[in-house]
């Protein structure tokens, strides 16, 4: 609305009431019209605005010079701010037909920016489209009105022609005109457009966090992951992301490509750098990541870290299990008697199960019995541990 209330003022800043077009007024209106000109540049418009409707008290009725005067005095308030007054007094001026072809012209188009500046939209569009058909050589800033004119009016699709034909048209097209082409092809679902229009932005405004985050989200509304994993990790490695959430959603969305080994760097470092925090959930993921690589001596280390953090014995119990696998029976003892100690365990059983088994590799038999019979107190583990 600012942008469009500027460019309406500069139209009439800069736009003489008297146009170089050879007219026939009489020399006494040519007087009082100079005058009010020299009101207006002074920035007198109350002034100015009496004198006008002084002067439009003694010109004939339907005759060029009342248009002349009607048009002077739609200047004056919209250069006061006062558009709705603006709009009516020059529509009457325009609805005469009597101003020369060039002020006619001239004076459609402030209408149609009126109309704009008024919120009468259909009007806007009704009064613009037929002056921009007449003027091929108009600048983008008219079909960017329309364009606008149409969004405001949820009419999406009829909008999106004369955005794009704006941004065309101009060596150096407005960032919101962009903005504008980026949020129809948003309300058209048409993702895959807006994903082009997102990468220009990110050409012309690299340093632009927001135009980043858009396009990796869009290529996920496509399901296009892998692209989308890539604009954020170049986001990152340019230092536009580096908060604890974003950083974790990267590294999600590596997993989720399956690309484990880049998440557990990415964590690893964040870890180490201070950008994500030292916690329990943190070190886990981290785990998981390394695990999913293949790196399973790093893996535990994640893990006995965020088992140490967390205040049940879930993690512990992983561990032991891991310790099992990899038949280090000592760390696995070790890791599963804490995790019991920690409590909080859904399968309480299963680590007595473990602890057992454990016992009965390193040949403690009497140990290996003791656990086997508190695995088979429990219902899911009995048969197996009766078994051993």
């Amino acid at each position: 609305m600012k942008r469009l209330v500027s460019l309406l003022l500069c139209f009439f800043l800069f736009q003489p009431v008297m146009g170089k077009e050879k007219t026939t007024i009489s020399p006494w209106l040519f007087k009082k019209l100079s005058k009010t000109e020299q009101l207006i540049a002074k920035k007198n418009y109350q002034q100015a605005e009496q004198s006008l409707k002084t002067i439009l008290k003694d010109v004939d009725n339907r005759s060029y010079e009342q248009a002349t005067v009607l048009r002077s005095l739609s200047s004056v308030y919209a250069l006061k701010g006062q558009y709705k007054q603006a709009t009516s007094t020059l529509a009457k001026a325009v609805n005469l037909k009597l101003l020369p072809k060039e002020q006619q012209q001239q004076a459609i188009l402030n209408l149609g920016q009126l109309y704009m500046a008024t919120e009468q939209y259909r009007k806007a569009i009704a009064t613009l489209e037929p002056w921009l058909a007449k003027n091929s050589s108009s600048d983008a800033e008219i079909n960017v009105l329309i364009a606008n004119a149409y969004a405001q009016l949820k009419q999406y699709r009829k909008a999106l022609p004369f955005i794009k034909k704006a941004i065309a048209q101009s060596k150096k097209p407005d960032e919101s005109w962009y903005q504008l082409n980026l949020a129809l092809y948003y309300e058209l679902e048409n993702y895959s457009a807006a994903a082009q229009v997102l990468q220009k932005l990110i050409i012309i405004y690299p340093d632009k966090k927001t135009y980043w985050q858009q396009l990796s989200s869009t290529y996920q509304q496509i399901k296009q992951y892998k692209k989308a994993a890539a604009i954020q990790h170049l986001a990152y490695k340019k230092g536009l992301i580096h908060s604890e959430k974003e950083v974790l959603q990267l590294a999600d969305l590596f997993l989720y490509i399956g690309a484990p080994y880049k998440a557990a760097n990415l964590l690893q470092e964040g870890l180490a750098q201070r950008r994500i925090k030292s916690n329990s959930k943190n070190w886990e993921t981290l785990a998981n990541a390394w695990r999913m690589a293949k790196e399973f001596d790093k893996a535990i280390s994640a893990l006995e870290t965020a088992s140490k953090m967390n205040e049940k014995g879930r993690l512990y119990q992983q561990l032991g299990q891991i310790y099992v696998q990899q038949e280090q029976w000592n760390k696995a003892i070790s890791a599963l008697k804490k995790a019991i100690a920690k409590g909080g365990l859904k399968d309480t059983g299963n680590s007595y199960l473990l602890l057992g088994m454990s016992y009965y590799e390193i040949n403690n038999l009497k140990q290996a019995k003791k656990y086997f019979l508190a695995a088979s107190k429990y219902s899911k583990n009995k048969k197996a541990a009766l078994q051993w």
